[in-house]
């Protein structure tokens, strides 16, 4: 019986001790890199925090965000064909990705539509609460743009928006 107690016991704590590590897995500082768009632009990016099979599982943490924009810092997150992107309000916040359309990636508030792409570089968004998720779309035309979108966070009745910005690396 104090066998079994204590195989249970150290069970757990890998358990615990694996998960733990896949959390700071998603918290932590990515790696950062000098991408070129497609006008040849250098636009700096930083590396999605990645799970799940093949890591096509893109975590992106709302308080992660929220201290990119605070910070001032103009970095895109890459993304693949393909991705799942997931939105997580990990301090309680409630939250609603819109639609994300493709901008110059110096200028983020004008417009700059890939002549083959599409009109939002992830499908529709699923999701409710604290988690939102999409799907990066699978079209080769979108590589090497920018795409930002605006995200709703509601926490304790306050409401405030902010607009993260992506790049899709291709394949």
């Amino acid at each position: 019986m104090k066998n079994a107690v204590l195989l249970l016991l150290a069970i757990a704590v890998v358990v615990l001790a694996f998960l733990l590590f896949k959390c700071e897995n998603v918290a932590k500082l990515q790696v950062k890199h000098h991408r070129k768009d497609h006008n040849g632009k250098v636009v700096d990016t930083e590396e999605c925090a990645r799970t799940g099979q093949d890591d096509k599982t893109c975590v992106i943490l709302i308080s992660y965000l929220q201290g990119m924009m605070q910070g001032g810092l103009d970095t895109a997150i890459e993304v693949h064909h393909k991705d799942t992107i997931k939105w997580i309000g990990d301090n309680g916040e409630t939250i609603a990705v819109q639609p994300m359309p493709a901008v110059d990636c110096s200028e983020h508030t004008k417009p700059d539509k890939p002549a083959n792409g599409d009109a939002s570089l992830i499908g529709p968004v699923s999701g409710a609460g604290n988690i939102q998720v999409a799907q990066v779309t699978g079209n080769s035309g979108n590589d090497l743009y920018c795409y930002k979108t605006n995200i709703d966070v509601n926490l304790n009745g306050k409401r405030t928006t902010i607009d993260p910005h992506l790049f899709d690396e291709g394949p």
